[in-house]
């Protein structure tokens, strides 16, 4: 059930009516029937393995506060884990890991039969299995008490709103919530449902806008030359940001209108002037998850440069191969991984023998340079997330700058002057916005609108989504459903 269809709306609109006028009591029930209902519409069968996940790892939290010495608990997290993850690894990965193994032999001339389970991937499996494996590992180190209430707890897995696409949440932070007595609170509804809107907008309007126009370059890479590769990377660079955040602004707001806060998962990434900078801004629930639960278990940058710099680039392959069973995935990773630690080096040699009271952040000229360079680094890095192939990245990258004859390239992509006018609109206005909302929450700020500019905006706003939701005909999924 996308967020985006109208069967979504009736759903939203009758639990919001019931929940709030129910007791408090009951709430949690209320949720976890609509959150399994939810989950269901996308295939009842994958009810089975986030139940049994859930089992899994709930028994397991339970037995590890209640075991001593460190020894059993230890033994005891880590069947917990590897049984939980085994799911995500038989749906996601065990195909993709066929394949490799298939490919190493074949380079020693030893002939293995091609075989594929071609499984269906449970929607939503990569993050609600971490969303328990961070739990696990939160009880474990002794951070949260393991709950005791396998219902509530079930409903902090299954929560509708982040549960096919984030943010991965943590349990500390969100089953206090589920006890916590609420009221009917008129200002976090009116906030959440802006929040609601303007990611349907984000999503609806814009990056479904753009789809088409980078598809018919990476679905067609053999075809495509010089500036098409380099447009549809940069399109796509907004197309992915518009949807996966247009989705992160529903969730959340989705969340505030039934009383519950889950984390911010974007801070105006593209205005970032490193890559370290990009990833405290960008998908931030998972990026925290991994230096949590990857990068500081493996000594982070508690140990000497050179394993601080392993350290990174497994943490940065691991979350490339998060996002996918593919090699093109795990180079996206390689990349952001290699200029992460390439920029600490060149950063310490800069700093070398200043007061570290001296060291100040880049601004004015310097910042723009900065910013610049790294947008055309994380775009370029886009190219290997989109293409079907590392041949195919390949291709692209090597005849990026052969040809830049615009009208052959807008034909190629079926692009009218129109179609580059509104997504030249919509990624200024992005950029823009991204750009203020720096210093102040925009959408707080519509509130201090008069009466009618306020539901001129949300009226306006509603018009182009329905509109372009009727002209569209069918609502695209989420880029992030795929992962």
């Amino acid at each position: 059930m996308i967020f985006s269809t109208l069967k979504f709306a009736v759903f939203m609109a009758v639990l919001f009516l019931v929940y709030w006028n129910i007791p408090h009591k009951y709430r949690w029930m209320l949720l976890l029937v609509a959150n399994l209902y939810f989950y269901s519409c996308y295939d009842v069968r994958y009810l089975a393995v986030i139940f049994i996940t859930m089992i899994l790892s709930y028994f397991t939290a339970l037995y590890i506060e209640d075991k001593s010495p460190d020894k059993k608990k230890r033994g005891l997290f880590i069947m917990g884990v590897v049984a939980t993850m085994s799911f995500l690894f038989v749906f996601k990965y065990l195909d993709f890991a066929m394949y490799a193994v298939r490919k190493a032999l074949s380079f020693i001339s030893i002939p293995m039969e091609e075989h594929t389970l071609k499984l269906i991937m449970p929607i939503g499996i990569s993050f609600y299995t971490f969303e328990m494996v961070g739990y696990m590992a939160d009880v474990y180190r002794g951070r949260i008490k393991a709950c005791r209430h396998f219902g509530k707890y079930a409903l902090f897995v299954s929560f509708f709103p982040n549960v096919a696409s984030g943010p991965i949440e943590r349990a500390g932070n969100f089953i206090p919530q589920i006890d916590k007595e609420k009221t009917f609170d008129y200002e976090g509804v009116v906030y959440g449902s802006r929040l609601l809107l303007f990611g349907l907008l984000k999503k609806v309007i814009f990056a479904d806008m753009m789809v088409k126009y980078v598809d018919a370059v990476f679905d067609h890479v053999p075809d495509m030359t010089g500036l098409c590769f380099i447009y549809a990377t940069f399109l796509y660079t907004f197309q992915i940001y518009f949807d996966f955040s247009g989705y992160s602004d529903m969730a959340i707001g989705l969340a505030k209108m039934l009383g519950f806060d889950l984390m911010t998962n974007f801070k105006s990434p593209y205005l970032s002037s490193s890559i370290k900078e990009f990833w405290g801004r960008w998908h931030i629930s998972l990026s925290t998850w991994f230096r949590d639960y990857v990068y500081i278990p493996l000594g982070g940058n508690r140990c000497s440069k050179l394993k601080r710099d392993r350290n990174l680039l497994i943490t940065f392959l691991a979350s490339g191969l998060w996002h996918g069973a593919s090699f093109t995935f795990i180079f996206w990773g390689g990349i952001h991984g290699v200029c992460q630690i390439v920029e600490n080096r060149i950063r310490e040699a800069l700093n070398k023998g200043k007061d570290p009271k001296e060291k100040k952040e880049s601004r004015g000229f310097v910042r723009v340079i900065l910013t610049l360079l790294t947008f055309v680094i994380v775009s370029y890095a886009w190219l290997f997330f989109r293409a079907n192939s590392i041949s195919e990245a390949i291709y692209a990258t090597t005849h990026m700058f052969s040809d830049f004859n615009i009208t052959s390239c807008l034909l190629r992509m079926k692009m009218s002057d129109m179609s580059v006018i509104k997504t030249t609109v919509a990624i200024v206005f992005i950029m823009i916005y991204d750009f203020f909302s720096l210093k102040k929450d925009l959408l707080k700020e519509i509130g201090k609108l008069a009466l009618p500019i306020r539901w001129a905006i949300y009226a306006g706003a509603i018009v182009l989504v329905v509109a372009m939701a009727s002209h569209s005909g069918s609502s695209q999924e989420f880029i992030y459903f795929k992962f």
